[in-house]
């Protein structure tokens, strides 16, 4: 009777001790590998086994440089955030904006948008004011406002136009957040000469809980200045 390889298959499945309790066997099966070379099973064994040992290295070097990079960033925000709820008006903002986070994130370009229903100065670096219409339903930001989650990657043009202004030709990759608490108080406009800086798969986490943190101490600064 022929032995179909189902069944030995199905055998050695339910018979896992086999080759364990039959030693010999081992030694005289050969293996054929990608190059054509028959080896041992033995042989065949230990080269998946350090392929997978290669692999799992590989894995957790990756998940070392994921958590010190998540580490960095994590620190810079608290950083930042901290330095944000000590703001005590627009002109510190601006600074906070500066140093925390264009200079501790190396992001060359930041701008917060702010709606012009607030009294928004005209002279305060990285803040300018924007009509509150190009906020609401049928202006040009309405979607980055109604999505609330962060834009990431690269715009067009005239969206780059509208939101950095002179700078523009400067930006190849970007994100902006809305900041909404309660009310629409604008964007914040980040913007890098790479490319690849912002991505639309990358991870938000963070400039999420930069949006948040922003949106949070801006009715107080607002009111303040209004």
């Amino acid at each position: 009777m022929k032995i179909k390889a189902e069944q030995v298959i199905a055998y050695l499945q339910d018979h896992v001790n086999f080759f364990y309790d039959h030693p010999e066997l081992v030694r005289e099966l050969k293996i054929p590998t990608d190059s054509g070379v028959a080896v041992s099973l033995v042989e065949f064994q230990l080269r998946k086994l350090r392929e997978q040992i290669q692999l799992l290295e590989r894995e957790n070097d990756h998940m070392i440089e994921t958590a010190r990079i998540n580490s960095v960033l994590f620190e810079k925000t608290r950083a930042l955030v901290l330095s944000l709820l000590n703001a005590g008006d627009l002109d510190d903002l601006s600074v906070v904006l500066d140093e925390k986070l264009a200079n501790g994130f190396d992001i060359p370009i930041v701008r917060l948008l702010l709606s012009d229903q607030f009294n928004i100065p005209d002279s305060i670096a990285l803040i300018s004011p924007i009509k509150a219409q190009e906020f609401k339903e049928g202006g040009n930001l309405a979607r980055a406002i109604s999505d609330k989650e962060p834009w990431v990657g690269r715009l067009t043009a005239d969206r780059r136009k509208q939101l950095f202004g002179k700078e523009s030709q400067a930006v190849e990759s970007c994100a902006t957040l809305a900041l909404i608490r309660g009310h629409t108080y604008g964007l914040l406009a980040l913007g890098h000469p790479d490319a690849t800086h912002f991505q639309s798969s990358q991870d938000t986490l963070f400039l999420e809980h930069i949006g948040e943190a922003l949106a949070m101490i801006l009715p107080r600064l607002l009111d303040q200045d209004g």
